[in-house]
């Protein structure tokens, strides 16, 4: 794993001092024990009673964990038990929320390692992560190449350690008007052991089935009271190293498992007479060749071993000019009468032939000697965190408290593999002197100096003057991308109480300050150097050099010859000429300043009408500076261009909660109603003004009865990225729906067909029987946009609970929720530029090119119509939705001798998931697809008896569509069947102070169902062992 010296870090000596107030706790602390709330039942989503307190979405303070909206606790009891070091894992096992960015292999180069948690399916982005109720600074880059999940400011959840979390209290919908932007689809609150009082230090070590994916981890804490109980301090340290897996290091992707298109019965029995689907390849010979539409037979099969054969590592020969298929079937073109001669460089540089494997479209294959490309797929980043969290408080006076949170966290994580360099004939061809594709095939001729001797007699005995060098290059650098990190963030405030009368009142103000700086490290390759470096001739000595009289080349003293025939054959002198490290840098900064008053105002029947008010002042900026490098462009991508920005926030909020009915009042149907609202109004300094609110009641007809219900109006602001990110030049594939293909399709046929026929004959010399998509990418740009507005939320909840006094220790909840988002902000894709023009009624035939906002982005030639450049500008527009249930069942059944037994089961069912490019396009249903699975389940039983504490818990998912459009014509397998996992964990206390916990993730080591992955890491173990110091 990469580990970087530790010693370097400036957060080593704030560890040291951990260890040292750790190794001090006996003395320090004397007879001071565990004495904070530690005791939470394992049932993550059981009510916690508590002192009179501020719960998740409300700043009225209040007596247990009641809320409005629906709510959800992660406690620290299920933490501990199931060793989770990350709390991604601890918070995902809420039904209904998920990984939106997570460090397993699937993330951009600037943010490699991040976990973001997402909630309904609505994006990392509308989901909004506080700890202590307060804000935290952002990992997200302001960058439009940022870690995925959407552009926002996201929370990344490895930078709160968990050895210092009480709890997680996790609410749906209903945090706008209490907490600000973001909070569309909710609030996952994270409550701190800021009362721990003690010492306690664990250490942990967790691997897979595999003997991989190793995880070290080391934590402490430490909380004493000072100062005759007026003060309290809380210091936790904490370090977590993980390995990464790559897919080679599973048995499934080792198989080579691949969807392809399946061959037509035609080109079989033309070009491969023997061929048959029982020795193709494919995992199910039974399955026919395609015959047509409409004929019963999928349109894509699974097969075994794939390859892409128009490449390898080394490079593979293949004719100078023509295409790289030779027939239908998508047989490699090679040399010879028949054009199925090949030949590859190995490792050594020799020339062999080459075994192309059985072919299928594209130039895939099932077996042969192409390139593998899951040799060059990450499953999971290397990680290593270090972290340090302190909290305090002081009493000024009985009724004036000052307090704290200051936090230091470093993170390096790395991808484990990277994107090659490719020079291969599925991009296009390039030529020596930097024209054509530049991730082309190259042209060689066959008397290049580097050739061998033997090489040039096979050459020459086949007729071969030059040749194309198809290669997927992993030897030219290695371009891991990796992620440092450091976020440091405090927090002072006051807070305290008074009265007026005989009513009393509680009031805070903080000052809240975090600042992220991220180097993004990677290796690229210069693509002038890399011209300058092939291009070689030898000097009177017959040494190799490079030849600066050549098109396209430089003269360069520093130039060093580059050998590309074979991998691994290149010099490092070469390799270092033709590559440079990068560091591309960024800087996020936030401050918040908040001030509350709350209290009650006067008595209704029901009891005390309480209200909470206050105003917040909210500053966001941010930075992201490419390197040089990444500037002017000098790889192979576009540049990449600078941005910053930043805006600020004046907010004011407020909120009634008033209880109508007295319980003691014994009225049937009566039993108690609570009648709350709120109202927060933004003032963002660029996205102008919004009302948030949120009303609601809180209905017993009978005690242990509940109805809740709320509507919502929530928001989120654009981002820095969104808003300042300057044009930014990128490639894009421009679908034409107007082609003979297309024309009939799309969501409304008929108004795209009316469409097109307007865009016919607004271009004359666009001929509908031959217009088609470009075969290549097209040169386009995309910008932020200062215009941006709010994106708006409307939702609304519905739901019961039910906790009957005479079974104690049992809830139920059920809650149903409609969510939609409008103005959703994003940089359409060119697939939704093109669809916006011409599928929806909103077009003015009189003037095509500007026919609506969507045709006015795309530049055409003004006699052919042919797409010559495209804009995606971010912009307001598509609409997001969501419907679904959330149900939890919980029983504590006291066992007197025999211990107690907690049940739980908690459920996740969405109805309807979509997104639409505009409000007058239908919604593309994703609830019952492999995003969203229509049922998600999860139940739990942990048993505590004498000195051990063991349970289990299953998980399950229903089974599920690829997509909603995918049918058993289109593709085997079009769905996935249900999948069931099974978790257990175990706890012994050794003695008073030292626990050892045993946990096992997915027991059976369960994949997913063939031929889908699911959870590709499979079984794994986490064991520790803690001790408390009394």
């Amino acid at each position: 794993m990469y580990r970087p010296l530790f010693a370097r870090s400036r957060l080593s000596v704030a560890l040291g001092l951990a260890l040292v107030l750790v190794a001090a706790a006996p003395a320090m602390a004397q007879q001071a024990a565990t004495q904070e709330q530690e005791a939470e039942p394992a049932s993550s989503k059981t009510p916690v009673q508590l002192d009179r307190m501020t719960v998740t979405g409300s700043r009225i303070y209040r007596a247990g964990f009641d809320t409005l909206e629906p709510a959800a606790v992660v406690s620290r009891e299920l933490i501990e038990n199931y060793g989770d070091t990350n709390l991604i894992d601890a918070v995902t096992r809420i039904p209904g929320v998920s990984a939106g960015v997570s460090s397993r292999g699937d993330q951009a180069g600037f943010g490699a390692g991040v976990n973001f948690a997402s909630k309904f399916g609505l994006g990392s982005n509308r989901l909004l992560t506080l700890v202590n109720g307060r804000r935290f600074v952002t990992s997200t880059p302001p960058t439009i190449f940022g870690a995925g999940g959407g552009s926002g400011i996201q929370v990344d959840m490895n930078a709160i350690p968990s050895v210092m979390v009480q709890r997680i209290e996790s609410l749906s919908v209903g945090g706008a008007p209490t907490y600000g932007s973001d909070a569309i689809s909710g609030v996952n609150n994270i409550i701190l052991r800021d009362k721990f009082d003690g010492a306690e230090v664990e250490l942990g070590y967790g691997r897979t089935s595999k003997n991989d994916n190793e995880r070290y981890s080391w934590s402490a804490i430490f909380g004493t009271g000072f100062a005759d109980g007026r003060g309290h301090i809380v210091v936790a340290a904490e370090l977590d190293n993980a390995d990464g897996v790559n897919a080679l290091q599973r048995d499934f992707y080792r198989q080579g498992y691949s969807l392809q298109a399946n061959p037509t019965a035609a080109n079989a029995g033309n070009f491969q007479p023997l061929r048959r689907p029982t020795n193709d390849g494919r995992i199910d010979g039974s399955i026919p060749f395609n015959t047509g539409p409409a004929d019963g037979i999928p349109d894509q099969v699974w097969i075994r071993n794939r390859r892409i054969a128009s490449m390898t590592f080394g490079g593979l020969v293949m004719p100078a000019t023509g295409s790289y298929t030779r027939n239908g079937l998508g047989d490699i073109l090679g040399f010879g009468p028949n054009k199925d001669k090949l030949w590859q460089f190995n490792n050594e540089g020799k020339l062999v032939e080459f075994n192309p494997g059985t072919s299928y479209a594209g130039g895939n294959a099932s077996g042969g000697d192409g390139l593998n490309l899951f040799e060059t797929v990450p499953l999971i980043a290397d990680l290593e965190r270090r972290s340090v969290f302190s909290t305090g408080s002081f009493d000024f006076t009985d009724n004036v408290r000052g307090f704290f949170e200051l936090s230091r966290y470093e993170a390096t994580a790395r991808e484990t593999l990277d994107q090659n360099v490719y020079n291969a004939v599925s991009f296009g061809n390039a030529r020596l002197d930097g024209g054509g594709t530049a991730s082309g095939a190259l042209t060689f001729s066959a008397s290049n100096p580097f050739l061998s001797a033997e090489t040039r007699r096979i050459l020459a005995d086949n007729g071969i003057t030059s040749f194309r060098l198809s290669r997927s290059s992993r030897d030219l650098s290695m371009n891991n991308a990796s992620t440092e990190t450091r976020l440091t963030r405090a927090v002072l405030g006051l807070n305290g109480f008074f009265e007026v009368g005989k009513r009393s009142f509680n009031w805070e103000a903080s000052v809240t300050h975090g600042r992220g700086d991220f180097d993004y490290l990677g290796t690229g390759l210069i693509q002038q150097n890399f011209i300058n470096a092939i291009n070689v001739t030898t000097d009177a000595s017959g040494r190799i050099i490079c030849d600066p009289t050549r098109p396209g080349t430089t003269a360069d003293a520093n130039c060093r010859p580059l050998n590309l025939f074979g991998e691994n054959q290149a010099s490092r002198e070469a390799l270092d000429y033709v590559s440079t490290r990068t560091v591309a840098k960024a800087q996020t900064r936030q401050t918040v300043i908040n001030a509350s008053v709350s209290g009650g105002l006067f008595d209704l029947p029901g009891g005390e009408l309480s209200a909470a008010a206050g105003f917040e002042h909210r500053r966001e900026e941010g930075s992201f500076t490419p390197s040089e490098y990444q500037r002017l462009g000098q790889g192979r991508s576009v540049p990449t261009q600078a941005a910053e920005g930043k805006y600020h926030t004046n907010e004011v909020f407020a909120e009634v909660l008033a209880p109508l009915f007295n319980p003691d009042w014994d009225i049937p149907g009566l039993h108690r109603l609570d009648l709350t609202a709120k109202f927060r109004r933004v003032d963002n300094s660029v996205a102008g003004a919004f009302n948030a609110f949120t009303y609601g009641i809180q209905y017993e007809p009978i005690a242990g009865l509940q109805l809740r219900g709320n509507k919502t109006q929530s928001l989120r602001a654009p981002s820095i990225a969104e808003l300042y990110t300057t044009q930014q030049p990128a490639y894009y594939n421009i679908p034409e729906v107007c082609s003979l293909d297309n024309i009939s399709g799309g969501s409304n046929p008929a108004v795209r067909r009316r469409n097109c026929q307007a865009f016919f004959a607004a271009y004359p010399g666009a001929d509908p029987n031959t217009f088609r998509q470009q075969p290549t990418n097209t040169l386009g740009s995309t910008n932020g946009s200062t215009r941006l507005q709010n994106e708006t939320a409307k939702s609304w909840t519905a739901g019961i609970v039910f906790a009957p006094e005479w079974i104690p220790g049992l809830r139920v909840a059920a809650d149903w929720y409609d969510i939609k988002i409008n103005n959703v902000i994003t940089s359409l894709s060119a697939n939704d530029i093109i669809t916006g023009c011409f599928d929806t009624a909103d077009f003015n035939a009189a003037n095509v090119p500007n026919a609506n906002r969507f045709c006015g982005l795309v530049t055409r030639d003004p006699s052919t119509g042919v797409a010559t450049s495209i804009k995606t500008e971010y912009g307001n527009g598509p609409v997001l939705m969501f419907r679904g249930w959330t149900a939890e069942v919980g029983y504590r059944w006291d066992l007197s001798r025999f211990g107690v037994l907690d049940l739980d089961f908690y459920g996740y069912m969405p109805k309807n998931r979509g997104q639409a490019a505009n409000r007058d396009v239908p919604f593309v249903e994703q609830a019952g697809s492999f995003n969203e699975p229509k049922r998600q389940f999860r139940w739990t039983a942990q048993h505590r008896i004498g000195n051990w504490n063991y349970g289990v818990a299953s998980n399950y998912t229903s089974r599920a569509q690829y997509t909603m459009t995918d049918t058993p014509e289109s593709r085997q397998y079009f769905y996935r069947d249900s999948w069931t996992t099974w978790d257990a964990n175990v706890t012994y206390r050794i003695t008073d102070a030292a626990r050892v916990t045993l946990s096992v993730i997915n027991v059976g080591d369960d994949i997913g169902p063939f031929p889908y992955v699911l959870d590709a890491l499979g079984r794994r173990y986490m064991a520790s062992l803690r001790y408390n110091f009394k």
